[in-house]
């Protein structure tokens, strides 16, 4: 372990400490609030951040550069990788006013400042990925001689076969390197993936597509970009299947799929997944499984999923410094294979230098999920003793661990728990002596305070209250990533942030 997420981080400092690295501190519950509200003093202070939320300060550069050659005023910049991406947003939003100039590699769009279209630009490339990464900002600086140095990488003679072959082999039986596929992000894939999907599905006739469980936010608005509002229905609770059975009575053969995570983020449920499988089935639904919470080494579900969706920048990419994605197509579903070239097609495929990095960690991916899975295991133990602790969720929590141990197997939890308190989560947060920032699965531990990131806006609505409510979802909940840290460490910490928390 290089980098270590205990201690205490100021507001904006990257982890790790890398000119590419995908986590930033937000140390307190005030500056959580500033970043979702936008407050300038607070946007300021990140230099980067997750990278599909906060502009890396390398595409920054390449946009003044960008600007500064043309002698622009009153527009806004956006980087797009190839061109589908770009026409398809001026497509879907009816973009008149674009300046869209080619540049090798990548496209410089220009759209007036503050305008509607700026704004739906802007949530296209976040749900998209769709934007160039950080490393291939880093190259096209280095090109022009704007920087006169580099991120150093490993040579490799065939990174993508390589790369391919771990994630085959972590994904398990039934899963081939041919089946692979990797996208600039996680949230690329599932974007593909989806578009894809629903396009082959209404020509089958079939519209309606199932959430199952409380899916991450983006899962659902990248869906949205592509789906009408009342062709998705989301089923809150992944364990109890009656109304997904009785959804698929009533509809029948007017269902595309199923999309679900194995287990849920942020409550960590597992559905039965033999059951939805055999319920898809028989009306010839699709179903796409994310394994990513536990990883796809645990959560073994290849030879029930149709398609599986993975975001690399979790447990593969385990330093922290990469966004990468991948979708598996199993050798035995022949729905996947159907939708395979033309993803392949549609795809963002990662920046070469980001597939370099990506090789470069890939050999220690299988141990790091080991050692988190035993670190988890006590840090579990430690929490569910605590008095402190209303409640624990995790991969093994009572209402779904029979379903999550039938995929996984005993003692392969992940890295991830999550917990609500019994006192001030505030003073708790805000006393952790720990990294406090979005993503998972990192050699560093750091907590996330998940609600807050992914949902701020049900927040502050008694709609969205009562929406968070009904799924179950505290708007305090902490989200715990384990790292490679001495696990009584994590547990120390823990606990003198509990011992100091008001009432």
């Amino acid at each position: 372990m290089r980098t270590s997420g205990l201690g205490k981080f100021a507001l904006g400092q990257a982890v790790p400490n890398r000119d590419h690295a995908v986590c930033v501190s937000l140390p307190t519950v005030n500056d959580l609030i500033g970043y979702e509200e936008k407050r300038a003093d607070t946007i300021q202070a990140l230099n980067t951040g997750y990278p599909r939320f906060i502009q890396h300060h390398f595409i920054r550069e390449v946009i003044k550069v960008e600007e500064k050659s043309e002698d622009v005023i009153e527009m806004k910049s956006f980087l797009f990788t190839d061109s589908s991406h770009c026409e398809e947003a001026l497509k879907k939003y009816s973009i008149q006013n674009a300046i869209v100039r080619e540049r090798g590699n990548y496209l410089w769009m220009q759209l007036p400042k503050a305008s509607n279209e700026a704004l739906q630009v802007d949530s296209f490339i976040q749900h998209t990925g769709g934007t160039i990464s950080s490393r291939h900002a880093e190259d096209i600086l280095f090109k022009n001689g704007c920087k006169l140095s580099r991120e150093s990488l490993s040579n490799h003679e065939n990174p993508l076969k390589f790369a391919k072959k771990i994630i085959a082999e972590v994904h398990g039986e039934g899963v081939f390197p041919e089946g692979v596929l990797f996208a600039s992000s996680g949230a690329n894939a599932f974007y593909s993936l989806f578009k894809n999907a629903y396009n082959y599905s209404l020509r089958k006739g079939k519209n309606l597509w199932i959430c199952l469980g409380w899916l991450y936010l983006d899962t659902l608005e990248t869906m949205n970009l592509t789906a009408k509002e009342d062709e998705i229905i989301t089923l809150t609770d992944p364990t109890d299947l009656k109304e997904l059975k009785e959804i698929f009575s009533r509809y029948g053969n007017k269902i595309a799929g199923v999309v679900t995570e194995f287990p849920t983020n942020p409550l960590l449920q597992s559905c039965d997944l033999e059951c939805v499988r055999v319920i898809c089935e028989k009306v010839g639904a699709m179903l796409i499984i994310d394994p990513t919470m536990a990883s796809p080494k645990n959560s073994k579900v290849a030879d029930l999923g149709d398609v599986l969706v993975n975001s690399l920048t979790k447990y593969a990419s385990w330093e922290g410094d990469l966004m990468i994605g991948s979708l598996v197509f199993p050798e035995h579903s022949k729905i996947g294979k159907e939708l395979f070239e033309a993803t392949k097609e549609t795809i963002c495929p990662p920046f070469d230098r980001d597939l370099l990095r990506l090789c470069e960690q890939l050999p220690h991916y299988p141990s790091f999920v080991e050692k988190t899975n035993r670190s988890l295991l006590e840090v579990v133990e430690f929490l569910e003793s605590s008095n402190s602790v209303k409640k624990v969720y995790w991969a093994y929590q009572k209402n779904s661990a029979e379903n999550f141990q039938k995929r996984a197997g005993e003692e392969k939890p992940g890295c991830v728990v999550s917990f609500e308190l019994k006192g001030d989560f505030e003073s708790f947060y805000n006393e952790l002596s720990m990294l406090k920032s979005p993503s998972f699965g990192t050699e560093f531990s750091l907590c996330c305070p998940y609600v807050y990131l992914a949902h701020y806006k049900l927040i502050n609505s008694l709609n969205g209250q009562q929406t968070l409510k009904k799924a179950g979802v505290s708007p305090e909940l902490c989200r715990l990533s384990v790292g490679l840290e001495n696990s009584q460490e994590i547990i120390q910490t823990l606990e003198d942030a509990l011992q100091s928390m008001k009432d």
